[in-house]
């Protein structure tokens, strides 16, 4: 029997995202929204996928991909009789040039509301942020309207040629919602903006129910305000410590008669406890609750900040020391007077000083050698001498009041039935870290990597594709950790146990699954895997609602 081996696939993890992809439905809707054309060998979701699987295998997005697909088992990841050589520049920009006539905007807005509806997931809380992401090249395009890659500044402060990203997604970090845009756009302006989207989404679904938008200090303006209100939602949002409301309600927090909460945790991986305190106010008309929190885990740049000043203060104060030690005083009245004066100008925050007139007196130094047997002079002198001591108390209350910051909100305090106190509130917030997270996955070379394309409409597609394959990602991950919990945990690489394993760390179990084809004597193609997979691989595809035929 003379059996060939035809090609050998490094397939490893892609077959599982591309199997979760299909059965998401998400190649249909895709054909749907940008009709296939009859002219073209490919389809719209073929390039789709293609894309998104070639960033998953950590390559640059459209760099050699026609090559890339040769390597890969691209009827089974894609579909059946696809041949990779149709994947070739060209018809990649065609599909990139459609994509962007559709609307890509609404092609992945459309694509995200369908993933949250196949998940079940709750439209209850959203968190929303920007990031940037720098590209290069000399972008041209003939249309204003087109995306514009211009230079800003990034959230380090650094001059570059960039985009904006604007993401909002739930506490899984599963986006619900997301924008590639300017480079320059300010944070304020996207905040209403993306409100208004976001509730035209929720029209075109036909969802009418209130929910919880939670953003960053950005938000707090009244045009979020009033936009929160008319998109039937509800914002949570840290308060900037310059606002007047804030201020007010900080130095009440720190009068001797507030009544803070007793202490409490989060699930969190610092282990941080909370206290806080709430009161009412209005801002720009609209009615906002207050809720101060103080947090034991001391925010790491207001920590450096504090540290800076106490250092610099005992400087000050040695300096002070040294000087005033040198300098003597002919008479007490000219040493108390200095001594009001340095006590006027001395305010320490994180030391004790005591400060006093002392009195010397000593032998009068006169040039050349004393008569014999005259009488020694004498002279009174007058110092100021500082004690300088470290005040820990004060230190220790510096620190709890930098630990402090104000969350405001227009939350009611109960809401569809549950109680949303200080602590409920804080929560919420606390989850702001999932969209974060998902700028990491933006960000990260192994996924996204630099974009070489030449027009801003293609790099505005490239971005969204991005944004869709974070969403992929993110479902994979959160059906994982569904199955996978602290008394069953997986076995990572040297042994590890993983309870909440990245999709990442997932992807590493299954690096080395290759698939053979063998071409049997009949001329019929046939797949197989080339080792048996190991129980956490096939608890994984169990899991998921695969099996090894994702591969075979």
């Amino acid at each position: 029997m003379n059996v060939q081996v035809k090609k050998v696939y490094r397939n490893s993890y892609l077959n599982i995202i591309s199997a979760l992809f299909k059965k998401l439905g998400l190649p249909q809707l895709i054909d749907h929204l940008v009709p296939v054309d009859p002219q073209c060998q490919t389809r719209v979701s073929d390039a789709v996928q293609a894309i998104l699987y070639n960033v998953f295998d950590g390559r640059q997005a459209l760099v050699h991909l026609e090559h890339w697909a040769q390597e890969v088992d691209c009827e089974k990841l894609i579909r059946p009789d696809l041949h990779p050589s149709w994947l070739n520049d060209d018809a990649l920009a065609r599909h990139l040039d459609r994509l962007y006539e559709a609307g890509i905007h609404n092609v992945i807005s459309t694509c995200l509301i369908h993933i949250y509806r196949k998940e079940g997931l709750s439209l209850r809380a959203f968190h929303a942020d920007t990031t940037d992401k720098t590209v290069y090249g000399a972008y041209e395009s003939a249309s204003l309207e087109a995306l514009q890659i211009t230079h800003g500044y990034n959230r380090h402060h650094r001059w570059q040629k960039q985009i904006g990203f604007g993401l909002v997604g739930n506490e899984d970090g599963i986006p619900f919602y997301g924008d590639v845009h300017d480079g320059n756009r300010s944070d304020k302006a996207w905040n209403p903006e993306v409100l208004s989207r976001i509730h035209e989404q929720f029209k075109q679904a036909k969802i009418d129910d209130e929910w919880i938008y939670v953003a960053d200090s950005a938000a707090m303006t009244k045009e979020t305000l009033a936009q929160t209100k008319a998109a039937n939602a509800f914002l949570i949002t840290r308060g900037p410590s310059s606002l007047r409301i804030v201020k007010t309600a900080l130095a009440e927090a720190d009068a001797e008669d507030t009544t803070w909460s007793d202490p409490f945790t989060l699930a969190e991986r610092n282990g941080a406890t909370y206290r806080v305190w709430e009161t009412a106010s209005t801002y720009e008309g609209h009615p906002v609750r207050l809720i101060v929190v103080e947090s034991s885990a001391l925010d790491q740049r207001k920590g450096k900040t504090l540290e800076k000043e106490r250092t610099k203060e005992a400087e000050l104060l040695r300096e002070e020391q040294a000087r005033w030690e040198r300098h003597p005083f002919s008479c007490r009245e000219d040493a108390e007077q200095a001594l009001a004066s340095l006590k006027a100008s001395l305010r320490p925050r994180f030391h004790r000083v005591e400060a006093a007139v002392e009195e010397i007196v000593r032998l009068k130094k006169r040039r050349g050698r004393p008569k014999k047997g005259a009488e020694p002079e004498v002279e009174t002198l007058y110092f100021l001498h500082l004690d300088v001591e470290f005040d820990q108390d004060a230190w220790e209350q510096a620190r709890r009041k930098a630990s402090r910051f104000v969350l405001v909100t227009t939350v009611p305090k109960e809401w569809k039935g549950q109680p949303m106190d200080a602590q409920e509130i804080l929560k919420l917030y606390k989850g702001q870290i999932s969209v974060e997270m998902n700028f990491a996955f933006l960000k990260d070379p192994f996924f996204t990597d630099e974009i070489y394309v030449k027009k801003p409409e293609r790099v505005a597609v490239l971005g969204y594709l991005f944004l869709l394959a974070l969403a992929i990602y993110r479902v994979f991950q959160r059906r994982v950790r569904q199955f996978i919990t602290p008394e069953h945990p997986l076995k990572g690489p040297g042994g590890r146990k993983l309870t909440r394993p990245t999709g990442r760390a997932i992807f590493q179990l299954f690096q080395y699954v290759n698939v053979v084809l063998f071409k049997l004597p009949d001329g019929r193609i046939q797949r197989s895997l080339d080792r048996s997979l190991t129980p956490d691989q096939r608890r994984i595809l169990q899991g998921l609602g695969m099996d090894e035929s994702i591969y075979v």
